[in-house]
């Protein structure tokens, strides 16, 4: 039985003072019960000691594990029915849990549910002020950045097994994390009504030399792993507009 109704888990390197002011996000604007885990990935000494000062349960490496790895740490040791997995330099609007898990009984078999952001790479939840709709995604189409997923303990553990840990140190990772939902015949949703600000790449500008050059390697082995569903949404749309003239 889940210990929590959610589980909240982030990820730290240094640049603390976006940390703080999304921990003080969760800490305001979390009506639900719930634990924050912080997973730090290298800071410094200082930084480290007050993550362990903070969260209510944390991991701290000295080395730099990535993105997928220190997420699959925080994962394993929630306690929460649900877990939202969030990228630190975030901030929270109030009564965002109850929003999004909402979406859980509203739609058939939802594998996440992603808010909408300010800023992201994934321009399908990219918004500039908060909306009033709930969308399904097409299964295999755009995808929302991994600025903030929502899922269920038991379908990461049960269904899905974690984020990859094929992808070096970060990006790609999200895309497959939704692929591979869909490919477990899971939906997604994008919650309009959640608008969380995100400053953007904080970790990556910053700690992560060559950034570019690692996301376009990132992004080939993406396509390599998942080139039959690329395939197959391909032909499946020269199909529609033979067959129906769409």
């Amino acid at each position: 039985m889940a210990k929590y109704k959610i589980s909240i888990i982030t990820l730290s390197f240094d640049n603390q003072k976006f940390t703080e002011k999304f921990v003080d996000s969760i800490r305001e604007n979390t009506s639900l019960d719930y634990e924050l885990i912080i997973v730090d990935n290298g800071s410094t000494k200082d930084t480290q000691e007050w993550v362990k000062e903070v969260s209510d349960n944390s991991i701290i490496f000295e080395l730099n594990q990535g993105f997928a790895k220190g997420f699959n740490a925080g994962i394993k040791i929630a306690s929460g029915e649900y877990i939202m997995m969030a990228n630190n330099d975030t901030e929270f609007p109030p009564n965002w849990d109850i929003n999004l898990i909402e979406n859980f009984s509203l739609y058939d078999k939802v594998g996440m549910v992603s808010p909408t952001y300010t800023s992201g790479a994934g321009t399908i939840a990219l918004r500039k002020s908060i909306g009033e709709n709930q969308i399904l995604l097409q299964k295999f189409g755009e995808y929302p950045s991994g600025v903030g997923y929502l899922s269920k303990r038991s379908f990461i553990n049960n269904i899905i097994g974690g984020w990859s840990e094929d992808y070096y140190l970060a990006s790609g990772e999200d895309a497959d994390f939704c692929y591979r939902i869909w490919s477990k015949n899971y939906n997604i949703v994008i919650d309009e009504r959640v608008l969380i600000k995100h400053e953007g790449k904080v970790t990556t500008k910053s700690k992560i030399p060559k950034w570019k050059k690692l996301w376009k390697k990132n992004a080939r082995l993406f396509r390599r792993k998942w080139a039959f569903y690329y395939f197959f949404k391909y032909f499946a749309r020269i199909y529609v507009r033979y067959r129906y003239g769409k």
